[in-house]
Parts: C-alpha cells; sequence; structure tokens
C-alpha cells in the first residue's frame, strides 16, 4: 500500500473511532438540516426556531427546515430530537419543558440526552386578557377567582408546562383556583384569547406582545424582578403581593454524542446569526428577549433549574 493511501486510511480509522466519519467533519452539511419545534406553531419557541432557520440561509445554504411536534408538554419534539441519529442533520429547539415533563412523569428525555449548541431566548410569564375583559388589573382576576372558584378560565400553552406551572404558582401564592385549559402550544392558546374562548392566559410577550401594542390584548402583570422596558406601565407580581418571577427559554442542540466538529460548525453559525441585523430586529419587534448563552455555560443552569422545578413539583404535588 502507497504511504499517502495508508495514511488516510489510517485517519479515516481514528475519525470512525472517536465517532466523526470523513464525510461529517469534512462536507457538514451537505444536506438540509431539521430543526425540531416542540409545540405548535405560532408560537414563541416556534418564532425563535423559524428565525433561526431564516437567518442561518446564509450560513448554512442547504438550508434549516422547521418541523413541528406539539404535545405532552414538549415531551414529544424532545424525545424525538433526543433520540435522532448524532449526526447533526436534526436540531432542537429545547426549552424548559425538558426538565418539568420529565419531574412530572409526562416525558421520556433528559437534559443530559443533549449537547447544547446555544440558549437563544429568555423571557419572563405574563398573564394577559381581551381587550375589553373586565380584568382591569391582577387583584380583579384574584378577587373574581376567590368569589367564583374554577369558573375563571385560564389558557396554557399545554397541560405541564411553563405557563400551566404559572398559572398553578398564582393559585397557590393568592389562595385561588381556575379552570386551567391546555393547548398544543401559546400558538393556538392566542387564537382561543383572541377568540374569547377563554377568560385570559399566561404566555410571554413573545407570543402577547403584538397583541398588546395592537390592542387586542391587556397585560396585567409580569413574572420578572423589575417591569420590562417594553411594557414600562405594566407592574410585576410581586409589586400586587405575589412573589412570583417564572419564565421561559429557548435553546439549539443536539443529540448527545454528535461530533465535535459539527458541534463547532453549529456554533459558529449561531455567533454570526446573532449579529445580523435582521435577526436582532426579528426579536425587537415581537417583543423577545434575545440573549447569545454558550452551550457549555448553559449547562450548570439547567442543574440548577432542574433542582428549582423539583422543588415546585413536590411542592404542588404535579408529579
Amino acid at each position: 500500500m502507497k504511504r499517502s493511501t495508508f495514511l488516510g486510511a489510517a485517519l479515516s480509522a481514528v475519525a470512525i473511532s472517536v465517532g466523526i466519519s470523513p464525510a461529517i467533519a469534512d462536507d457538514y452539511p451537505s444536506r438540509a438540516i431539521e430543526l425540531v419545534v416542540p409545540f405548535a406553531v405560532g408560537g414563541g419557541t416556534d418564532a425563535v426556531a423559524r428565525a433561526f432557520a431564516d437567518s442561518a440561509q446564509k450560513y448554512l445554504p442547504q438550508g434549516v427546515v422547521v418541523v413541528n411536534r406539539p404535545g405532552a408538554a414538549g415531551a414529544i419534539g424532545h424525545y424525538e430530537g433526543a433520540s435522532a441519529k448524532t449526526d447533526g442533520y436534526k436540531l432542537t429547539m429545547v426549552t424548559p419543558e425538558i426538565n418539568l415533563a420529565l419531574l412530572q412523569g409526562i416525558g421520556k428525555a433528559k437534559a443530559q440526552d443533549f449537547t447544547f449548541i446555544a440558549r437563544l431566548n429568555i423571557d419572563p410569564i405574563v398573564l394577559v386578557v381581551p381587550a375589553d375583559s373586565p380584568f382591569k388589573t391582577l387583584e380583579d382576576v384574584i378577587a373574581n377567582a376567590k368569589a367564583k372558584p374554577e369558573q375563571v378560565v385560564m389558557a396554557n400553552s399545554g397541560k405541564g408546562a411553563t405557563y400551566h406551572l404559572a398559572a398553578i404558582a398564582m393559585e397557590e401564592k393568592a389562595g385561588i383556583k381556575f379552570n386551567n385549559i391546555p393547548y398544543v402550544g401559546a400558538g393556538p392558546e392566542m387564537t382561543a384569547i383572541l377568540a374569547k374562548q377563554v377568560d385570559g392566559g399566561f404566555a410571554t410577550t413573545g407570543e402577547a406582545g403584538i397583541y398588546v401594542r395592537s390592542g387586542k390584548f391587556r397585560l396585567l402583570g409580569v413574572m420578572a424582578p423589575e417591569r420590562l422596558k417594553d411594557f414600562p406601565d405594566v407592574p410585576t407580581f410581586k409589586e400586587r403581593g405575589l412573589d412570583l418571577q417564572l419564565g421561559t427559554w429557548r435553546a439549539l442542540a443536539v443529540p448527545k454524542g454528535t461530533p465535535a466538529p459539527v458541534v463547532a460548525k453549529l456554533k459558529e453559525v449561531v455567533q454570526k446569526v446573532t449579529q445580523e441585523k435582521k435577526y436582532q430586529d426579528f426579536f425587537k419587534n415581537l417583543y423577545l428577549g434575545m440573549v447569545y448563552e454558550d452551550g457549555d455555560k448553559f449547562g450548570p443552569a439547567l442543574e440548577r433549574e432542574y433542582k428549582f422545578y423539583n422543588d415546585i413539583v413536590a411542592k404542588l404535588n404535579l408529579k
């Protein structure tokens, strides 16, 4: 065997032995990449995914195709992403439900099943009602729910999801009980509030902000440590005597075991995308909280969050 041939074969064997095929290492990506969204079209997670896919086209000309897999508080989509081939052709937009669903016995996938590329978004949870609702304040909602237990109908993005957790946490803090109605994502939830099929709902400004600005929704309160700069007149829950600080986030991930060169390539793409003005403007215009946090730094935060949610799930008996 010629020396060059021998060296080529040897290098290929080494690459394969550590999980990196020469084709992946050299040619990735050679075809379109799927991006799994664990919720329905129209919600904040879907919006973040589509904003990334659109801007990534410049750096991944083969394209990123968004695929929605809603259901079971995100568990269906998370499991599909976690159990995918480790070749870099299926990404997942992971959300806090990866921990919540597991803790409640709904999901099988866990955060450790993924390698995180980067966190792209963080938003506090808010309570919104139709603009012509008789509820003008959080106090109105609480008073009505106390007078009529389980008759105030509140929508959320799915049973066991973060927005449902927010509703339950408010119930616990205020000593009230809603009639909580789950949908398969924040998109269908927003439609229900617009159609006045419910009295209100828990979401983020990423889903509800444009409806607030257009005069279709009224924003009653934010579960944040301080008021939001885009909605400075809206009080925090803490200001109204309910010390609640809950939110959501969206992070890009690949299955654990994905080759290091693929992860590095995706991290490079994300860094470039987050510097694009078009991408930044998308977040600003939809009232989404844009962040960039490298996946390696994001891991420890996930572990802390798991413990935080574990305590809440146990306290509220949500298993």
